[in-house]
């Protein structure tokens, strides 16, 4: 098989059983018609790309799994949980034969054959008998009218150099109804001595009787219709005296009969009256009480949906072209930054001419770099849809019932920083899941509903994004906190300590308060490694507690790891970077404001408050030209809650700054996130604030 067309089939369906996964546990707890319908096209479109990627298992069990699902959608099976967990127990299957190893292929095997077992049953026990035990319709009235298709197929003489078997997709076209006839086309067959047998001459014309929609029978071609002639009319006129169906694909009348609130009756009385009353098809459906306004406003979105997704000029790009695109912006920055060295170093007319020029490439560049970061910005709603399922599993395997909210799934972050979250916010709702919601028994006892929730949130603030778990559980025991610090040694007997100080302890390894150990680990279990995976990333993590009530985990994050705006601050003869965002305010203390305080060490006086000191000559082992703070300049900047100020020789100016990483041979200090290459081709530092405060916080603790 071809390689490109493989991997094509593997991005997309990696995006489709995320959808997918998503839209069964939403469909859990009450049947929504446009959302299973969603779930069909998912499996359906599985099915169509697995076949051209020659995937036969995939294609064999999406062809049984429609079936029962065609079932339902009919409405002669009622979804119930026995068919929620058959569908994500298949969804397990699909990732196994389509993403596993061999072992876990070989596997996946196994699990088909229990799964079309189940199947078989879920049909059996359904409609009273086994689907093809007896060809005859059922007693039930069919949930849409039947409709006759005459398909034109012409496929184009290479289309074998791409890895798709013309004879499958005319099986599978055959397979949506009953077939009535079937001609064969040899005409285009050359002579057998200019044959060649890896060339299609063939062309096919069906007749196929069924009740799927014109849309559903295009979707059989989808991956193949755009460069071959295929031609589907709809000739139902011929055979019954009924109307023909309207043939654009996006009609919101089609729609509409698609989910049984119209009939074809309906239909043209609706039309009837649109011409003489000059309304809209919509009003007019609402007006006679065929369907609300919300079920109206779905159909149009999802008619929208269809027309962009008909319409999209979208194009797939590797994500390494991007990061090679964002290498090379970093490039242009440093460059433009070596030119401003220059022009600051001119006394003639040339540097006012050079300056103006400048400006100009700044502005451009910044616009540049602006539409890149665009580019690899994506919403954080997938990222989060894929934990309904976790939750659900984990809630059921701990005896409770849980519901997940997201909100804020629009917001958008680097695909970099998203890709790197997914472990730390698991272990965080596991927490939550575990030790955070209590029993429904205990719940109602506290007067609580019963059933628990876990809030997961996205929002932009300050240049930052915000991603929180919240759940409306027990919350923390701060005394229980305390006690376990104490048998630890962080604390002892008597030692005051707030409550941020001893939250604080729930990110040291292995401090739990957790009265025993579970299949699922316990709050404060782990967290350092959550910590340190979000530090990572440039951000900070911080926790809310209201006892009894429940515990929020907040994340901060930047908005992209690439390019940042930092401060030139200048120790001795070395250079480092301060990122913007984290600078408070920059001053000169009085000689009487520093002092020296108990746990706190060295501190600064500003606006009546203490302020942690950090001379980074001492902190780095370097040389300076200022050993006190009141001859240099004292950086305040903030991390959370808590404020330090950094002692420097002399502030710089502000400059873009491209991160590059360190080598964790280099240094093993967390106050330092990277470096970046100033336009004189110096290297310089970049402080890690967040990393800072931490090991200041570590040192008193």
């Amino acid at each position: 098989m071809n390689s490109e067309i493989r991997d094509i089939f593997l991005e997309e369906s990696r995006e489709t059983l995320m959808n997918l996964e998503s839209d069964i546990v939403s469909l859990e707890g009450h049947f929504d018609r446009e959302l299973f319908n969603n779930i069909f096209r998912y499996v359906h479109t599985l099915k169509g790309s697995s076949g051209v990627a020659g995937v036969n298992s995939v294609y064999e069990f999406s062809h049984q799994l429609e079936n029962l699902m065609d079932l339902v959608r009919s409405e002669r099976i009622v979804v119930s949980e026995t068919i929620i967990d058959l569908l994500l127990d298949s969804l397990d299957y699909f990732k196994l034969a389509i993403f596993g190893t061999d072992e876990e292929i070989e596997e996946s095997e196994k699990m088909k054959e229990g799964l079309l077992s189940r199947i078989f049953d879920c049909i059996t026990e359904g409609t009273g008998k086994a689907q093809g035990a007896d060809e005859k319709r059922p007693a039930v009235a069919p949930a849409r009218d039947e409709r006759y298709f005459h398909i034109h197929v012409r496929f184009k003489e290479d289309i074998y150099e791409n890895g798709i078997d013309p004879l499958r997709i005319i099986q599978d076209c055959c397979a949506q109804g009953d077939l009535l006839e079937r001609a064969v086309d040899r005409s285009a067959l050359p002579d057998f001595p200019q044959l060649d047998p890896e060339k299609c001459y063939l062309a096919w014309d069906l007749l196929i009787r069924t009740e799927k929609s014109r849309r559903e029978m295009q979707d059989v071609f989808i991956f193949v219709r755009d460069d071959n002639e295929i031609v589907i009319e709809d000739v139902t006129e011929e055979y019954v005296k009924e109307k023909e169906l309207p043939a654009a694909d996006v009609k919101i009348g089609e729609l509409l009969m698609d989910r049984g609130i119209i009939n074809a009756e309906d239909y043209d009385s609706i039309l009837e009256a649109q011409a003489q009353e000059n309304k809209k098809f919509g009003e007019i459906v609402v007006e006679r009480g065929y369907a609300s306004e919300n079920d109206m406003s779905r159909a149009l979105k999802e008619q929208d949906r269809m027309r962009k997704k008909l319409e999209s000029s979208t194009v797939r790009v590797d994500t390494v072209k991007l990061d090679n695109l964002m290498n090379l912006l970093g490039e242009i920055v440093i460059g433009q930054s070596s030119l401003s060295r220059i022009a600051e170093e001119l006394e003639d007319e040339t540097e006012f001419r050079l300056k103006n020029a400048l400006h100009g490439l700044d502005r451009i560049t910044r616009e540049f770099q602006e539409q890149i970061m665009a580019i690899r910005m994506i919403p954080v709603g997938p990222t989060f849809e894929q934990f309904r399922r976790f939750v659900r599993d984990q809630a059921k395997a701990s005896g409770k019932e849980i519901s997940l909210v997201i909100e804020g799934r629009e917001t958008e972050l680097d695909k970099t920083v998203i890709e790197k979250i997914g472990d730390p916010l698991k272990h965080m709702i596991r927490n939550a899941v575990d030790h955070g919601i209590e029993t429904a028994e205990e719940r109602k006892e506290r007067g609580k509903n019963p059933a628990g929730s876990i809030r997961l949130g996205a929002y932009h603030q300050e240049g930052y994004v915000y991603i929180e778990v919240a759940d409306d559980g027990r919350g923390i025991s701060l005394q229980r906190v305390r006690e376990k610090a104490e048998v630890l040694g962080f604390l002892h007997e008597g030692d005051e300590a707030s409550e941020a100080r001893l939250l604080s302890f729930l990110f040291i390894p292995g401090f739990s308060t957790a009265e025993k150990v579970g299949d699922l680990s316990g709050r404060g279990v782990g967290m350092d490694v959550v910590r340190t995976n979000i530090e990572s990333l440039r951000g900070s993590v911080e926790i809310l507690n209201q006892e009894g009530e429940g515990t929020t985990v907040q994340i901060k994050l930047p908005l992209t790891l690439a390019i940042i705006e930092g401060m030139m601050v200048r120790v001795g003869k070395s250079i480092y970077i301060i990122p913007l965002l984290s600078i408070v305010e920059s001053l000169r203390p009085a000689r009487e404001a520093l002092k020296t305080v108990e746990d706190k060490g060295e501190v600064v006086m500003v606006r009546n408050e203490y302020v942690t000191l950090v001379r980074l000559y001492d902190l780095f082992g370097i040389p300076a030209d200022c050993l006190n703070p009141w001859e240099g300049l004292v950086v305040i900047v903030e991390s959370g809650e808590e404020k330090v100020g950094i002692l420097v020789d002399e502030l710089m100016g502000q400059q873009q700054i491209v991160i590059r990483s360190l080598d964790v041979d280099m240094t093993r200090s967390r106050a330092l996130s990277g470096a970046t290459v100033l336009g004189d081709g110096r290297v310089a530092l970049i402080i890690d604030v967040h990393g800072l405060v931490g090991e200041l916080t570590r040192r008193q603790a």
